[in-house]
């Protein structure tokens, strides 16, 4: 059955309509110029497709292929999404060899390979357009780099990917979302923006995997040629039939949901056909478990049409009011951390039937057995916690990180509440635009100078405000904003770290990076214990280049990295604010004199260093290589968690402590099995994951 199986789907491959076989040759020296009026293209044999300048404005250009027959023309592919280019600009298959695109700055770029000679080009009935050397052989074609939909007799094979759009008909440059077939034959989508789990995937396995949209019964299917497995996606049921009289693709939309469409064709040009396309098949059946779809803070509801909508939680803005899926930014600056933090200025807002659920591994901490009253009181109590979802099923209490990612709310929320700690005074919240003044005043001079005088204002209240507190302010307005992941890092002074450590002379340890001293942050009425690095050697560079580097740190978050709470960065001062670890280092715990770990704990000691460093190497927004892994580099907490410290650092030291790429950096006599343990631990961890998905695959849940 299996070999009657592959033989059907060997000959559909290559038994397409007749339409697809017919071409119309493009000679070398043609050319097309960007023009108003949108008639600078190479049309198919029958018109179906054009490929050439698709005209986004009156002079915004891309290099693209589309339906030519609809009134939507409905692109397919780009070659420039994300540079359009302005008039005047200009394609030409030149005898040199190489399909050349000429901006109208005079950029020149190759579309393809310009060392491979074309002699001639076709635009098909298909939708690919395909280069030709002299043999006649075809030596690029567009179906090789799709963007973000797929046509019928296009295959998707192992490493490649389709990249959705930013913003529908509107921004067509490269969006959030990507559909992967990956190297194990699986089939993925995910925000690969934020670097989450994917959010649906086929769970097929097997070498040679590739997803095919095929070009006789129009059916998408993954098909994995070692095992062999045929897995269907789309219901032919769902398809009109006679096929050939409607037009079809499968498109990866601006909200993570990969789709296949069909399109009624006219009968002729003089005549109109389907209004628009219709929908066959989707992949996800409930929008809002799309991880990463409300940007940060934002949080998804259904509409009245049971589209996906994103709001913000209270005391948060929209980002962008007219992209509400770009997320959401606080009004306020955080509450810090030491002597100064002041409990009265904060409250924690709780929002029913509201669930933030990032990935499980960046999750603050978890606290079993908790009730609600004592999860609002974990969130108010901690000082660097903002926010925590109490899940009422499983009593449990999850604190988060910042920035909050794949918020839901309505039925995908149901038995979760949300504790989100907001500003309660004027002190600690930040000027926002006021989105109610009319620029069309009746006294526009008059407008002028008030609007003047208002922002001066603000600008010198803030700098005011950011003078005395010491701290980055990179909220003061939304265009200023680097990143809302900013938010979790303290600014302390150099005399509240003297104070906290009691003058630096309770010594931890010391280390590649500089010498560790314990400490407590005081406020009214709790306290944290902190460690406090003093960097030693660090590389002679600016204070600009250096929250650089901190902002990387700060912005990464996993359960198995210890956390970074502040530094401080006053004259020659520089030093790093961590949570404090009370069971010290996995080296103490390994050959100390105290309890040792069982062989069921070392496994989980193993497991939690290779996620730490799958997330470091692979899932964090910029990678990270440690170079200086060692047992006494990883700390544990006081559930006996393996957390990896460190990291980030080795770009902070002077250049003859570091090298790049071949040389050595880090301890000397715990490189090589160090660097060893990292590439095999997160080779390890990758390989669980992959096998954590086939099995619940087998189960049929990360499809439902």
């Amino acid at each position: 059955m299996a070999i009657l199986l592959w033989l059907i789907l060997l000959v559909a491959s290559f038994h397409g309509s007749p339409a697809q076989n017919s071409t119309r040759t493009i000679h070398a020296g043609s050319r097309l110029t960007a023009n108003s009026q949108n008639t600078s293209s190479w049309p198919s044999p029958l018109g179906d497709f054009a490929f050439g300048f698709y005209n986004l404005s009156e002079d915004r250009f891309l290099v693209g292929i589309w339906f030519d027959k609809i009134p939507e023309k409905t692109l397919a592919w780009s070659f420039n999404r994300n540079q359009p280019v302005g008039l005047g600009s200009y394609l030409e298959l030149t005898f040199s060899g190489g399909l050349l695109l000429k901006d109208s700055l005079g950029n020149e770029t190759y579309i393809n390979d310009g060392s491979l000679f074309a002699t001639s080009a076709n635009m098909q009935d298909d939708g690919n357009f395909v280069l030709i050397n002299s043999d006649g052989r075809d030596i690029w074609q567009s179906f090789d780099s799709p963007t973000d939909t797929l046509l019928p007799g296009q295959i998707l094979r192992k490493n490649q990917t389709l990249i959705s759009n930013a913003n529908g008909t509107i921004d067509f440059s490269e969006g959030r979302f990507n559909l992967e077939m990956q190297f194990d034959g699986n089939l993925l989508l995910n925000a690969f923006q934020y670097k989450d789990p994917a959010y649906w995937h086929t769970g097929t396995q097997g070498d040679n995997g590739f997803l095919q949209f095929n070009a006789t019964n129009m059916l998408m299917f993954v098909y994995n040629t070692s095992t062999p497995n045929y897995h269907n996606l789309t219901d032919a049921g769902k398809l009109p039939t006679p096929l050939y009289d409607y037009y079809h693709r499968a498109t990866l939309n601006d909200v993570g949901n990969f789709q296949q469409f069909y399109y009624k064709k006219a009968a002729n040009r003089t005549q109109v056909g389907q209004s628009s396309w219709s929908l066959a098949w989707q992949a996800i059946l409930q929008p809002c478990t799309v991880n990463g779809l409300c940007g940060e803070y934002g949080y998804c509801i259904l509409d009245a049409n049971k589209k996906p909508s994103c709001l913000c939680p209270p005391n948060f803005t929209l980002l962008d009011p007219n992209n509400p899926f770009k997320g959401c930014y606080p009004d306020f600056a955080p509450q810090r951390c030491g002597k100064d933090s002041s409990r009265r200025n904060f409250t924690v807002k709780v929002i029913e039937g509201l669930d933030y659920t990032n990935n499980v591994f960046a999750d603050l901490s978890e606290l079993k057995h908790s009730d609600r009253e004592s999860c609002r009181k974990a969130v108010m109590d901690d000082c660097s916690c903002m926010a925590a979802v109490f899940q009422v099923p499983e009593r449990t209490c999850l604190k988060k990180r910042m920035p909050l990612l794949n918020g839901k709310g309505g039925t995908s929320a149901e038995g979760r509440i949300a504790f989100i700690k907001v500003a309660t005074t004027d002190d600690t919240a930040l000027p926002s635009p006021d989105r109610n003044k009319d620029p069309s005043s009746r006294d526009l001079a008059a407008g002028s100078i008030i609007t003047g005088s208002v922002l001066i204002f603000i600008f010198a209240a803030g700098a005011i405000y950011c003078h005395l507190a010491s701290r980055p302010c990179g909220l003061i307005k939304p265009s200023s904003i680097t990143s809302a992941k900013e938010i979790n890092l303290t600014a302390f002074k150099f005399s509240e770290l003297q104070e906290a450590t009691g003058g630096f002379s309770r010594r931890l340890g010391r280390g590649a990076f500089g010498t560790v001293y314990s400490g407590t942050l005081l406020s009214e009425d709790s306290q944290i214990g902190i460690a406090v690095k003093k960097l030693e050697k660090v590389m002679e560079q600016g204070e600009k280049e250096f929250l650089t580097e901190l902002k990387v740190i700060g912005r990464t978050h996993h359960k198995n990295l210890v956390r970074l709470l502040g530094y401080c960065n006053e004259a020659s001062h520089r030093l790093l604010v961590y949570e404090l670890m009370e069971k010290g280092s996995l080296y103490s715990y390994l050959f100390g004199d105290g309890e040792r770990p069982n062989w069921g704990h070392r496994v989980e000691i193993a497991m939690g260093i290779a996620r730490g460093l799958l997330y470091l190497h692979e899932e964090c927004e910029t990678q990270i290589i440690h170079c200086d892994i060692k047992p006494q580099n990883v700390l544990i907490d006081d559930h006996y968690n393996a957390k990896i410290a460190d990291f980030g650092l080795a770009k902070l030291l002077m250049k003859d402590q570091t090298r790049t790429s071949t040389n050595a950096r880090g301890t000397a006599g715990a490189m090589v099995p160090g660097n060893t343990l990292e590439a095999f631990s997160a080779q390890v961890e990758s390989a669980r994951v992959q096998a954590y998905r086939a099995s619940t695959a087998a189960l049929g849940s990360p499809l439902t």
